[in-house]
C-alpha cells in the first residue's frame, strides 16, 4: 500500500472510529436525530448536583419551578415562577403522550395529590413510566423516577411547552421539523 492509501485509509479508520463518541460536541450537530426534547435536557444535564435553594433561579442554586424556568428561558420560553402557573402554561398531556422535554407536575408536601406543588422535565420514557430531571430540597438537580413510591403517589400530570421552543429555534441551515409529538432539528431530511 503506498504512502496516500495509508493515509486515506487511516482518516476514514479514526472518523468512523469516533463518530457520533464526542459528549463534549453539541447534539444541534447531528442532523435529523435530536429532538427539541433532547436540546432541552442536554441543556438542563448540565447543572446536575445543583444545590436546591428555595426560591432560587440561578446556577447558584435552583428551587424546582426556578429550574424550569432557567432551562427553558435559554430556549426563549418564558415561564412563570411557580409549579402552578407552570402547569397552565403548556398544553396537557395524557400518559401515554409524555416524551422528553415534557413537564411532569406533582403535589407538595403538604398538599398530596390536590394541589400542584413540584415540577420537573421528563428526560426519558419507558413502558412503565419516566425519568425526569428536578431540583429535590434533600439532593437538589437529580433525576428521579416516577414510579417511586414518593412521586408515584404525588402524580398530578403533564404539559408540553415545547411547541413555544420551536419558533425560538434558528432556521436557515439548521431549521426544525415537526414529526408528531417530537420536533426534529436539522440541516437535513
Amino acid at each position: 500500500m503506498n504512502h496516500k492509501s495509508t493515509i486515506i485509509v487511516f482518516f476514514l479508520f479514526f472518523s468512523f472510529s469516533f463518530a457520533g463518541h464526542s459528549q463534549s460536541q453539541s447534539m444541534l450537530y447531528r442532523p435529523g436525530v435530536v429532538t427539541v426534547g433532547d436540546l432541552v435536557i442536554e441543556e438542563a444535564m448540565k447543572y446536575m448536583g445543583t444545590p436546591y435553594r428555595w426560591g432560587g433561579t440561578t446556577p447558584k442554586g435552583f428551587d424546582c419551578a426556578g429550574f424550569v424556568r432557567y432551562i427553558y428561558g435559554k430556549f426563549g420560553v418564558s415561564l412563570a415562577h411557580g409549579a402552578r402557573p407552570q402547569y397552565k402554561a403548556g398544553n396537557r398531556l395524557n400518559d401515554g403522550e409524555i416524551t422528553k422535554g415534557d413537564l411532569v407536575f406533582y403535589g407538595g408536601r403538604s398538599g398530596g395529590k390536590h394541589s400542584v406543588g413540584h415540577v420537573g422535565i421528563v428526560t426519558a420514557v419507558d413502558s412503565d413510566g419516566f425519568y425526569f430531571i428536578h431540583s429535590a430540597t434533600s439532593t437538589g438537580i437529580c433525576i428521579s423516577y416516577s414510579r417511586e413510591p414518593y412521586y408515584k403517589s404525588r402524580y398530578i400530570g403533564a404539559c408540553r411547552v415545547m411547541d413555544q421552543v420551536v419558533s425560538n429555534l434558528p432556521m436557515g441551515p439548521v431549521g426544525v421539523k415537526k414529526e408528531s409529538p417530537v420536533y426534529q432539528v436539522g440541516a437535513l431530511w
